[in-house]
């Protein structure tokens, strides 16, 4: 739409932010309806298009704001602007996506220093521009772009914090499946390149900085085999060479460099080429200094070291997923499985290096690799092989459905019911056991009672003893006639205590003979069969 066609700036508008007040929080406290009076209520009545109005004569006050001089003042406009915005989207007289291209044409306006002190606007309404977002629609798609043009404009040594905070609101703002995202088809970043100076190829500098080329897409090994043996040559000579530099010093500070090996600034350029070719349009920020004059002093840092050896480490770790005769993995993302073409011979090489940066020597641990650092080592691929199974699985959403209606209404009724009067409880002590012990009589009167240390009479034993041997002659049971038995022996050992308790020690001794408490009563004498008379005492 032509901005012209509609005439100038409405004063309306331009009343309603130059009539709010200064605020010196306006980065982190957002304007709210309230604040606004009846302010905004005349520009609604007064507009009958007032998400058309607010839209392009927005824009054209968020331009006249962006050019005042007073960096204060141009901060309070356009904040005030944009909660303008986002609040009649609220109110539903306009579309988010009007605030959000607010951000994004100021953004694209100002410089780098300006947009980093505006972002604790953008992060403090991040409930507001960020709620329920899709990356595939309007504004999520809006949102996505001005963030990552914003990246790509900053530098990625100068301007690191800022970027991880732009980067950790995207994370924040959008659910963790959202497919914009995601390397959905695990594709490695070949534009990754290092740059080093050339030579023969067969010296240790140039070797060295070879294996960054498959560190930067491992994959290479699997799509052209013919690679690996010269691969595993390269880097076992490397960490041969890690190794034998281990032994240089026991702390984690950087070795100062000698006299007669410090590079002149001609010998250090970035990308260890000649200083001269600095001098073109475009600009090379290196990943790292590969000057072969800063080679030595490289290898004599422990820092330098523990970042091969955590590439290593990682590289490693990806290629034995595809050793050949393995099973791939199950998955449903066909793009994220590569081929098993790693042979058994280049298996046995990288595990064996893998359990030697994982588990080091004592002689060179305390150096390079601590256990602090390499328990994060294995943490760090413990993490990504987890990422790696949820994106074969199509990398599923980790959000649940709602809850029905239905249930939560049962849940409320059942927590109500809950709550309601419960009935006594049919044992009053908790317990059946300790219910009944509450109710039996206790006290020193019991203890008084005959009973309780009164000695049974031994006939009872012998005539209950008769009784059992009477019964067990029609028994046919087996553990019937086990349990008659331990019966009958069990009262005639008592019955025997009982009588010989008693005051019949004499005849006890004369008669007793160790058959059976029946021998007692049934004994033998000189008149012939008698049978003795037991009184108690």
């Amino acid at each position: 739409m032509d901005l012209d066609a509609l005439g100038p700036v409405s004063e309306s508008l331009a009343d309603v932010i130059n009539s709010i007040p200064s605020r010196p929080d306006s980065l982190s406290v957002p304007l709210e309806p309230d604040d606004l009076g009846g302010l905004l209520n005349g520009f609604i009545a007064e507009s009958t298009v007032t998400a058309e109005l607010l839209e392009i004569d927005g824009k054209k006050l968020l331009y006249s704001y962006a050019t005042l001089e007073d960096d204060v003042e141009r901060l309070q406009r356009v904040c005030n602007l944009i909660d303008v915005a986002l609040i009649m989207f609220e109110l539903g007289h306009s579309e988010l996506r009007v605030a959000h291209e607010f951000i994004e044409d100021l953004l694209e306006i100002q410089a780098i220093d300006w947009c980093q002190s505006f972002w604790p606007y953008i992060s403090h309404r991040e409930d507001r521009l960020a709620k329920n977002l899709d990356g595939q629609k309007r504004p999520g798609r809006d949102l996505i772009r001005y963030c990552n043009a914003l990246l790509r404009r900053l530098s990625k040594t100068q301007n690191s914090a800022f970027a991880g905070k732009i980067l950790m609101f995207l994370a924040n703002a959008f659910p963790l499946s959202e497919r914009s995202g995601l390397n959905h088809r695990g594709e490695f970043d070949a534009d990754n390149i290092t740059v080093w100076e050339s030579d023969d190829g067969e010296s240790l500098y140039s070797q060295f900085w070879s294996l960054q080329r498959i560190f930067a897409d491992p994959a290479t090994l699997l799509t052209k085999p013919d690679l690996q043996p010269g691969f595993r040559e390269t880097l076992k000579r490397v960490m041969d060479e890690l190794r034998k530099h281990a032994s240089v010093g026991a702390t984690n500070e950087r070795p100062k460099a000698p006299a007669s090996v410090v590079p002149t600034p001609a010998a250090t350029s970035a990308c260890g080429t000649p200083a001269e070719l600095e001098e073109e349009t475009t600009t090379f920020v290196p990943k790292w200094l590969t000057s072969r004059s800063l080679f030595e002093l490289q290898l004599r840092d422990p820092l330098f070291r523990r970042a091969i050896y955590a590439q290593t480490y990682i590289v490693c770790d990806f290629l034995l997923g595809h050793v050949i005769d393995t099973p791939p993995p199950s998955g449903t993302n066909k793009s994220v499985i590569y081929p098993r073409a790693i042979t058994t011979e280049l298996a046995k090489y990288l595990k064996a290096t893998l359990d030697t940066i994982s588990r080091p020597p004592s002689t060179w641990m305390a150096v390079d690799l601590e256990p602090a650092f390499t328990r994060s080592l294995k943490s760090v691929v413990g993490r990504d092989s987890n990422w790696q199974a949820w994106k074969l699985n199509n990398s599923p959403s980790f959000e649940k459905p709602a809850v029905p209606e239905s249930e939560i209404a049962d849940a409320k009724k059942e927590i109500d019911s809950r709550r309601g009067t419960k009935r006594a409880y049919r044992f009053n002590m908790g317990t059946p056991a300790l219910s009944r012990l509450s109710v039996t009589p206790t006290g020193i009167e019991l203890l008084r009672n005959k009973q309780r240390y009164t000695i049974p009479d031994p006939v009872g034993y012998y005539e209950k003893i008769r009784d059992m041997q009477g019964m067990l002659v029609d028994m046919t049971d087996p553990e019937l006639v086990s349990e008659t038995k331990e019966g009958i022996a069990s009262r005639e050992w008592r019955g025997l205590r009982a009588a010989r308790s008693q005051d019949t020690r004499y005849d006890f001794a004369r008669y007793y003979t160790g058959r059976s408490l029946t021998a007692l009563f049934d004994a033998d004498n000189e008149n012939g069969r008698k049978k003795m008379k037991l009184e108690n005492v």
